[in-house]
């Protein structure tokens, strides 16, 4: 029995909610390992400024959870990322999907209804946020080590709430797992064009990580035939990780992406302590680099964020038309589910957060493909 399969046979934690507890200013603590955390482009959102790249994908941020099961456990330590790097090993227990699911959207709700007393929010996009519809697993730590992602995923699409999984992708047998619940958004880090890069830029705790991620990158055209959008995601850091293009379209052509993202490194946080200022690249910098993808992919430039610095690559124009019309669906489906609970509340003031228990608004069970009222299957 691997050790994944070890983590799986042992039962999560369960019997109540999961406790809620402040770490600081916007962060809260859910349970023994999970966290959630507000994004600036939900606080941007709610004062009715603009919001994240991940409207090309139909999330709206002031509805999105920021959130992670594993909080801040990680096998990977990379140089350009801005948490603290973490505990090496995992908690003595875990709690189960149901409970993080829930207890994140009480989290996010407690997060966010002091919004209630500012003058500058957005009213309408502030009742809406009580009722989020987007999951990002993507706060810190690597989300694949926990080991029930699979019915953390179910859980939240059985409350009409679409998943975007990023993974480091080194822990190939999790996605296999995910495949048969598939997450309406897949994002694959990819964090060097080599072997030899890829860990001087990551430095993985664990021998054969490049075989795993390149084992992850293999299952992209799986995830896009179970409906998911597949990212592949390259944190661009100069004078680290931002060479060798040819690399770069070897790992694009063999993992046949959706989309190519390169995220322009951000000199914030712990990785200050790392890399010098001078390693951001700037915005001409990624669409110059962007360019040299083109030329070796066939893959063209379909968008740009300036404020993010993250230029979007995609495949084809099939590719772009597929995820609009992924996204339409799940619109369709969210205004459905919203109807439901807009006739108990038409304004902020109206809504009471409760302490515990099932969340007070309909579910209902959103695919990554095609919507469907059934039931998710057995897991």
């Amino acid at each position: 029995m691997s050790a994944g399969e070890a983590l799986r046979a042992q039962a999560p934690v369960g019997g109540g909610p999961a406790r809620l507890e402040p770490a600081r200013p916007g962060y809260m603590r859910v349970g023994r390992s999970a966290a959630v955390e507000v994004c600036r482009w939900t606080r941007s959102a709610l004062l009715g400024g603009p919001m994240c790249y991940k409207r090309w994908y139909g999330v709206s941020s002031h509805r999105c959870i920021q959130m992670t099961p594993n909080a801040p456990l990680c096998n990977f330590r990379c140089q350009f990322c801005w948490r603290p790097h973490g505990a090496r090993g995992g908690p003595a227990s875990w709690d189960g999907p149901e409970e993080v699911v829930e207890g994140a959207i009480r989290a996010q709700r407690a997060l966010l209804i002091g919004y209630k007393g500012n003058p500058s929010a957005d009213g309408g996009r502030l009742l809406e946020a009580m009722f989020p519809r987007h999951m990002a697993i993507s706060l810190e730590g690597e989300p694949t080590i926990y080991p029930w992602l699979r019915e953390l995923v179910a859980a939240a699409r059985r409350r009409g709430i679409t998943a975007f999984l990023v993974t480091n992708g080194s822990v190939p047998a999790r996605l296999r797992e995910l495949r048969a619940v598939p997450p309406h958004n897949l994002y694959l880090s990819v964090y060097g064009p080599s072997r030899e890069v890829m860990e001087r830029a990551a430095r993985p705790l664990f021998t054969g990580a490049w075989e795993r991620v390149m084992e992850s990158v293999s299952m992209m055209g799986d995830f896009e035939r179970a409906g998911s959008n597949t990212i592949m995601r390259l944190t661009l850091v100069r004078g680290l990780n931002m060479v060798d293009p040819d690399g770069y379209a070897r790992i694009v052509r063999s993992g046949d992406p959706m989309f190519v993202e390169l995220k322009g490194y951000t000199w914030v946080g712990e990785s200050t302590r790392r890399l010098p200022i001078d390693a951001m690249p700037s915005l001409e910098e990624m669409e110059a680099f962007a360019s040299e993808l083109e030329a070796r992919t066939g893959y063209r430039v379909a968008e740009v964020d300036r404020r993010s610095r993250v230029v979007m690559l995609a495949r084809d124009p099939g590719a772009l038309e597929l995820a609009r019309e992924r996204a339409a669906r799940i619109r369709a489906r969210i205004e459905e589910l919203d109807a439901q609970w807009r006739r108990r509340y038409s304004d902020p003031a109206d809504f009471r957060p409760t302490r515990g228990g099932t969340p007070p608004w309909p579910g209902g069970w959103i695919r990554a493909g095609r919507p469907s009222r059934s039931a998710p299957p057995a897991t």
